[in-house]
């Protein structure tokens, strides 16, 4: 489908009823026309709901360095300035006050050397759950820029469905004033002038509905795009569509943002099993402190050198269960991601072939509406004519109008939707790219943000203990998920439930209400002020 010469001839639908967009004129005379790439550029720059996923990705990015932080050094100051007094009875039965000050300052570090795999699956994690919300960016970024072309398309569309019911509108008005001025003359009835007046004031209502929606379309682009929409040129042909249902569902399998989404959230799912079960191995940690300290006065002077280090092996033995069923519970929580990845597949390609259909469905359609546009405007034309000579009835010339308006209506919505569906195809493929359609879009790298975080992170032991950990990393995948037997009598059963008699209910039992007089009345009016209410 040619989508740039389906628009020209909606552009050519807009041109006798631009004085009826007066108003809406007016506001675009003072902007430049704009390219649907113009307005992809700027929500692409400005979105709100666009710019959050950014930051949430922002955020998922740190959690790399919240993972890796096992392989890093952790050093502290700890400070002492402490009194202390105590009354205590001495042999002869008197209380004496033994007092003591202290004061000290050291320096502590400690580094862990082993860890079992435990950091390496932690951080295999987070690298896949940041993976997984880059595709969800790129699904986020390719449903916004759908909603900014299904916007820009559908402004055109409603200008174009307003210019058909102005020129309607103004025809039907030139039929009435024909009829009246040949009624005068005998020509025509009361009745024809009627019937003329009846349709002229149906196309001012669909007029004023079409006006409405105008105003709506226009709303939604200023909401995704970020400014009212100005006068719009003819979109471009969407690059990169399938030439086929098949290369469709090709695309889908390798590039669909929501299909790789469910894909990366499973490649975490093994590293948490990975990381459960690295919670039985044991931890090697080295640890030292050096500083002064006096233990008996404030002074300075008084106050000696101190220093201790050591290894420290730690290694569960007994956890009352509790590795064993995270375990478990993560291994779970993998077989129910597998099955998500199937069904996001399922999704992704009923998404895509709907999508395409709708595009074929629209071509079609618009096909067939050019035509049927071309043939009531000659029909139009000879029915005029003899209308004109006496050899047809003004009822004929009401109905060959009738016949163009919605001829000239079913080629519009047929070209908005064949348009709209191809975009809507892009997005399900993943392949709506702002740069895509237009090149100047300066993109947003998703990556960039993940090298400045770790570029800003202190890590001198990483390369080292990095990749140690890794080789100590048990394994991650999960078993199989239990598979339910086949049905072995899979005939219908009849209803245990025989069905009511009838008749329907009409009316609800709803009377007067009643008026509490008496005890009663006092007595609720009790309890209300009682509750406090």
């Amino acid at each position: 489908m040619n989508a740039e010469r389906i628009y020209l001839a909606v552009a050519v639908l807009l041109v006798p009823a631009m004085p009826a967009l007066a108003q809406t004129a007016q506001e675009a005379a003072t902007a430049a026309p704009e390219t649907l790439g113009q307005a992809i550029a700027d929500a692409y720059r400005s979105n709100p709901s666009l710019e959050g996923q950014r930051a949430q990705l922002r955020a998922l990015d740190e959690r790399i360095v919240q993972a890796g932080a096992a392989y890093r050094l952790n050093a502290g100051i700890n400070m002492t300035l402490q009194y202390q007094s105590q009354d205590q009875r001495g042999l002869l039965g008197d209380f004496d006050t033994a007092r003591g000050r202290t004061l000290g300052a050291s320096l502590t570090a400690s580094q862990i050397l082993l860890n079992g795999g435990r950091t390496a699956a932690q951080v295999s994690a987070a690298e896949a759950t940041v993976l997984a919300g880059r595709e969800r960016l790129r699904e986020a970024e390719n449903t916004i820029l759908l909603e900014v072309v299904d916007a820009f398309v559908s402004v055109r569309r409603d200008q174009a469905l307003v210019a058909i019911q102005q020129r309607s509108l103004d025809s039907y008005g030139r039929q009435v004033t024909q009829a009246i001025a040949r009624e005068r003359g005998g020509d025509l009835t009361r009745t024809d002038i009627a019937q003329a007046e009846a349709q002229r004031e149906i196309i001012r209502a669909q007029l004023a509905q079409a006006t409405v929606n105008l105003q709506a379309s226009r709303g939604r682009f200023a909401a995704v795009v970020g400014r009212n929409p100005g006068t719009l040129l003819v979109p471009p042909t969407l690059p990169g569509l399938p030439r086929s249902l098949d290369a469709a569902f090709a695309v889908v399998e390798k590039e669909s943002p929501s299909l790789w989404q469910a894909i990366l959230a499973t490649k975490a799912g093994d590293a948490r099993i990975a990381a459960q079960r690295a919670e039985r191995a044991p931890i090697v940690a080295l640890s030292g402190s050096y500083g002064y300290g006096s233990p008996y006065s404030y002074r300075l002077r008084d106050a000696g050198a101190q220093a201790t280090g050591g290894v420290t092996v730690t290694m569960p033995l007994l956890t009352g269960g509790v590795i064993g069923s995270r375990v478990r519970a993560a291994v779970a929580e993998r077989q129910q991601l597998g099955f998500e990845v199937e069904t996001a597949r399922r999704t992704a390609l009923a998404n895509a072939q709907n999508a395409w259909n709708q595009a074929v469905a629209g071509g079609e359609q618009m096909a067939a509406g050019q035509r049927a546009t071309e043939a009531a405007e000659s029909a139009l034309t000879g029915v005029q004519r003899g209308f004109a000579e006496g050899f047809r009835s003004n009822f004929e010339v009401l109905d060959s109008e009738q016949r163009l308006l919605t001829a000239q209506l079913v080629f519009v919505n047929a070209t908005y939707g064949a348009y709209a569906a191809e975009a809507r195809l892009l997005a399900t493929l993943g392949r709506l790219q702002a740069a895509a359609i237009d090149q100047a879009v300066p993109t947003y790298d998703p990556a960039q943000n993940t090298r400045v975080v770790r570029a800003r992170t202190f890590r001198p032991f990483d390369p080292v203990l990095a990749p140690i950990d890794r080789a100590q990393k048990p394994a991650g995948t999960a078993p199989a998920a239990p598979v339910i037997a086949p049905a072995t009598d899979a005939r219908i059963r009849p209803a245990a439930v025989q069905a009511l008699p009838g008749p329907i209910g009409k009316t609800l039992p709803i009377g007067a209400v009643p008026v509490l007089a008496g005890p009663v009345a006092a007595d609720l009016s009790d309890a209300v002020v009682t509750s406090g209410r």
